[in-house]
């Protein structure tokens, strides 16, 4: 039922989460200015608390809305986004990630010998 190949594009302002398909689609299109209906992606939205997430898309079929809340932890912004956007394209790793309440710290770093990548290390809020 999860859509392969889609763009994932988290939407960084904080929502109303009570809002269900077509207050998600108009929250789409009025803050990151593309037509829900058309684009290939699937769009993720956070409540101001950060315990709360909702996933919309849209399939050949119709409407799909998937809606998590965490009991335990907050989901974390990774602190690489930059400063003003409305909306980040993410993968579907940090996706998982942040429906477990993973704390993402950002893209990993290269040293200048341009070994392997180091993760910044992660601390769990509670």
């Amino acid at each position: 039922m999860m859509p392969g190949g889609f763009r994932i594009m988290l939407c960084v302002t904080p929502m109303d989460v009570r809002a269900s398909f077509d207050g998600l689609a108009l929250a789409v299109k009025e803050r990151l200015a593309i037509d829900a209906r058309t684009e290939k992606a699937m769009f993720v939205f956070l409540n101001k608390r950060r315990d709360m997430v909702k996933m919309l898309w849209r399939d050949a079929t119709g409407w799909c809305l998937l809606a998590k809340r965490l009991e335990r932890r907050l989901i974390e912004l990774p602190k690489s986004f930059e400063p003003g956007a409305t909306s980040h394209v993410i993968d579907g790793k940090t996706l998982s990630m942040l429906m477990d309440g993973v704390a993402i710290r950002g893209p990993t770093r290269r040293d200048s010998s341009a070994q392997t990548a180091r993760a910044v290390p992660s601390r769990s809020r509670r």
